[in-house]
């Protein structure tokens, strides 16, 4: 079986949306927008997921979102860095030798 490993960045602000709550943790049918991405990736191929979050925020999403929400395809929640750049490197330096990153 290949190995597919998602890299879910969600450590962004959403400064232009001038909010409190960073758009990823803002509810949509009450559930957190990143659960949608989330849930996708746990009900695909995909064996591995990597989230990207912000450093305040890796508690929170461990507790409030995988695992309330059962997502255990998670293998990593990363601290993003300063740029988004930054983010995806801090992902990809997760990654057990994949077959497919996405």
């Amino acid at each position: 079986m290949e190995k597919v490993t998602a890299i879910v960045l969600a450590a962004g602000h959403g400064k232009r949306m001038k909010s409190s709550v960073s758009k990823q943790y803002m509810l949509l049918r009450d559930k957190p927008v990143l659960y949608y991405s989330l849930k996708a990736f746990e009900n695909s191929l995909v064996t591995d997921i990597i989230v990207v979050v912000g450093k305040d925020d890796i508690s929170y999403v461990k507790e409030e979102i995988i695992k309330p929400y059962g997502f255990h395809k998670v293998a990593h929640v990363v601290e993003g860095g300063s740029e988004r750049y930054l983010s995806v490197l801090n992902g990809l330096n997760r990654i057990n030798d994949p077959d497919y990153v996405l």
